[in-house]
């Protein structure tokens, strides 16, 4: 891009911000902006898809449909006869439906006897207005390239306030421990600023010097920060906190909440667990502390952790190209969300995962909203979990959002201190890169996702005895060097990942599965 374009994009992101600053969004207007959608469900659909798909030319999703005998109207009449998931389950029994690698662009989409070339790009929405460059937090090269329009970030902003109110932390000063670009931090920022929510205070677990962001992102930075305080928003750049140094975060909340009578912090699961073992570890009382944490499950080892100092936690589910999914429901069991229906639309289908030689019931998602930066139709997302249906009597309930997604996992990656890293960029690393230089058989090494007794997710990294004595820190410090490789995305992922210790060696043979495989990623969580 040439310095007059890249001239040109800040300009039109500054007046973008300047609209989208101008008014909030209070939390009854947030609930019922979510019930006007789900009223609005099967036309929102249409709409999309017939402008976006079929009155687009270029989009890949028209090739799948006009392959399979699928034109509007036949489209219109499936949703309107039998209702959008009964649809887009007819379609995907069809074979119209997109992998994550054929998303990516990473393989072709074979259909029967036709082969279609996608790339990310084709996805895009082509009817953005007012954006901003990001990328996914996912690793594969570079990440998905989203164009985040205002409009998708105001309509996104509800959630926040709606999984505040429903978790009872609406009225609490809200704080935020996450990384700067191309990070998810300014982002955050301006959804809860949209939501009446600006953060009095950001942390962020990486600084500029430790993983040297593009100029782009260092200038965007800076850039959301003065702008956003010239058109009104009263927030702070970030103060730099790594992720082993949790015990100030820890002393910030416990002041916060003897000064404000309340404190909620948006950060990783993993993050969130330091948070608490440190104050623990420091008799510091942050009891009463709240964090709405993302990244990784928040299984009940590490509920136990953060709760044993008298906080609590709640989850969001949220993927770059779609946005949020799901929120945290307050009266079930570890990692349930209600499932925002409103915007998104998910269904299941099962594929087998090809390292791991199992099948999962991987989520398919469709976008409903108009400003999504994506055009999703029957798209994975990389996960998979349960679905269902169900009262349980919370503020979600009152909207409408009575289906919960849980349980959710990633079967084509692997997460660890809110940082994910896709099975193929690791498998190059254990078949090609550590035999190399450390000798033996890419069958002398594995990765293991797994929790420690402390809450932690590591990824332990299985050495077998038979290779010989190897120096542990070098090889922890190549995979890290492996994975820095690449744009700033995978630096600042890297980053992440050394700071939180998430690697270690351990002597053993490597897994095998129960039939007797052994695979380059052993992943203990398949339910």
């Amino acid at each position: 891009m040439s310095v007059l374009d890249q001239a040109r994009t800040y300009w039109r992101f500054a007046l973008g911000l300047r609209n989208f600053l101008k008014e909030q969004i209070s939390l009854e207007q947030s609930r019922e902006i979510i019930r006007e959608r789900l009223q609005n469900r099967e036309g929102s659909l249409l709409a999309i898809v017939k402008k976006a798909i079929y009155e687009n030319k270029s989009s890949p999703y028209l090739k799948l449909l006009r392959s399979a005998g699928c034109e509007f109207d036949d489209f219109k009449q499936m949703v309107v006869s039998e209702g959008i998931e009964p649809a887009l389950r007819k379609l995907s029994k069809e074979s119209i439906y997109i992998t994550v690698d054929e998303f990516k662009g990473k393989k072709e989409v074979i259909r029967g006897s036709e082969t279609f070339s996608f790339k990310e790009k084709d996805f895009d929405n082509p009817f953005l207005s007012q954006y901003f460059e990001a990328r996914s937090g996912a690793s594969r090269s570079a990440g998905t390239r989203i164009l985040f329009d205002f409009d998708f970030l105001a309509q996104e902003s509800v959630y926040y306030s709606a999984i505040l109110d429903a978790n009872h932390a609406y009225g609490d000063p809200f704080s935020l421990w996450v990384p700067i670009l191309p990070g998810g931090g300014p982002l955050i920022m301006l959804l809860f600023r949209k939501g009446g929510k600006p953060p009095v205070k950001w942390f962020s677990p990486v600084d500029e010097k430790g993983f040297m962001p593009s100029l782009k992102h260092r200038l965007g930075n800076n850039y959301i920060v003065w702008v956003g305080k010239a058109f009104g928003a009263k927030w702070s750049g970030p103060d730099y906190v790594a992720m082993d140094e949790a015990l100030i975060v820890a002393r910030w909340i416990a002041q916060t909440l003897k000064e404000l009578g309340g404190c909620c912090l948006n950060t990783y699961v993993s993050a969130a667990v330091r948070v608490c073992q440190a104050a623990r570890e420091n008799n510091l009382d942050i009891s009463g502390a709240k964090f709405i944490v993302s990244g990784e499950p928040l299984t009940q080892t590490k509920i136990r952790e953060i709760e044993s100092v008298g906080a609590t936690a709640f989850c969001y589910y949220w993927f770059t190209e779609a946005g949020f999914i799901g929120g945290s429901c307050p009266n079930s069991t570890e990692g349930d969300m209600h499932l925002y229906k409103d915007s998104v639309a998910v269904i299941q289908h099962q594929r087998e995962v090809p390292h791991a030689k199992v099948s999962v019931d991987a989520f398919l998602f469709t976008s409903l909203l108009p400003s999504a930066p994506k055009v999703l139709l029957n798209v994975e997302s990389g996960d998979y979990g349960e679905i269902d249906t169900r009262s349980c009597g919370c503020r979600f309930d009152d909207l409408g959002l009575i289906d919960h997604i849980y349980n959710v996992r990633g079967f084509d990656k692997l997460t660890s201190a809110g940082m994910t890293f896709v099975g193929t960029d690791l498998i190059r690393i254990i078949e090609e890169v550590l035999p190399a230089k450390f000798g033996g058989a890419y069958t002398d090494y594995q990765m293991v996702e797994e929790e420690d007794d402390k809450g932690h997710t590591r990824m332990s990294v299985i050495v077998s005895p038979e290779v010989g004595p190897i120096d542990e820190e070098e090889l922890i410090q190549t995979i890290i060097n492996e994975l820095r490789k690449g744009e700033d995305t995978q630096r600042m992922m890297a980053e992440v990942w050394l700071q939180a210790k998430t690697l270690r060696v351990k002597r053993n043979r490597p897994l095998t599965t129960a039939r007797g495989k052994l695979l380059p990623l052993h992943i203990q969580k398949w339910k």
